[in-house]
């Protein structure tokens, strides 16, 4: 993948980032339009809250670097940042998280359609093959899966977006938020300065990719299951052994069933 660095918007961006960050500024995807690539879209704020408690590109345990944003929000309206269709809901069994996915109309500067993932709800009100619009709530922020979730603690909002096509993108995959909403994270910069904490910062870095297909299990799926039965299943096993493979093996469910699941809930869609 072709890289290069953006004149004075990066600069400018890079204000609301690490210093790590800003000596990676190469790394960053290549854009038609360097001086204002994606903030013209207008697209809306995904939650209520503007602070800014993880960064993209941040350095995480293991040494990977994170992909998205994450927003200090707890129990929030979660909105569909522009209009699309929604590719995925469901949970994230590894620790587990309740996501989003929602390949919206938009398209960068070489006609790909931009993905975006929500992470970490508390719950969520539509299905896979909706059409939403732009500003249309999806859900509620909350802290699934989340370091001291036990403990009432980890409330945010993980964001990320790609242009690959991807429903679990690795880093590489992805385009930093920033250029989506540069006078956000400005702000943010300029608040960051003025206080050392925000209500909702207590979450910690997660050592985990979310980039494994086998551990994003459909909402649809865990319907034909029962709610019961695979939080049953779930919680009876330990977190690498949650796999989609396992779950077809335990409840002997075919790829043949899963298409035929997924067929009907498209149709009931349309």
């Amino acid at each position: 993948m072709k890289r290069f660095t953006l004149g004075l918007l990066t600069t400018v961006i890079s204000l609301s980032i690490s210093s790590t960050s800003l000596a990676q500024a190469t790394d960053v995807k290549t854009m038609s339009t360097p001086d204002d690539p994606y903030s013209s879209l207008g697209w809306r704020w995904p939650t209520t809250s503007n602070e800014i408690t993880g960064h993209y590109r941040d350095e995480e345990p293991g040494g990977t670097k994170h992909k998205g944003i994450d927003i200090g929000v707890k129990l929030e309206p979660v909105y569909s940042v522009a209009d699309g269709k929604v590719l995925d809901v469901g949970v994230y069994t590894k620790l587990p998280i309740k996501y989003v996915t929602i390949r919206h109309d938009d398209k960068d500067p070489n006609g790909n359609r931009l993905i975006a993932r929500y992470l970490h709800l508390d719950k969520y009100i539509v299905k896979k093959h909706e059409v939403v619009s732009r500003g249309e709530r999806i859900g509620t922020s909350g802290n699934t899966g989340a370091p001291g979730e036990d403990k009432g603690r980890g409330y945010h909002l993980h964001f990320d977006i790609n242009n690959e096509g991807k429903e679990n993108p690795k880093f590489s995959d992805t385009i930093d938020p920033a250029y989506f909403w540069p006078k956000i994270f400005e702000n943010s910069a300029l608040m960051s300065n003025e206080s050392d904490h925000c209500d909702h910062s207590d979450h910690s870095p997660i050592h985990d990719n979310f980039d494994d297909p086998e551990y994003f299990i459909e909402q649809i799926l865990i319907d034909y299951i029962g709610e019961d039965d695979f939080y049953e299943w779930l919680n009876s096993n330990q977190p690498e052994n949650r796999t989609l493979s396992n779950l077809k093996k335990h409840f002997d469910i075919t790829d043949e069933d899963i298409e035929e699941i997924d067929r009907e809930a498209e149709a009931d869609d349309n």
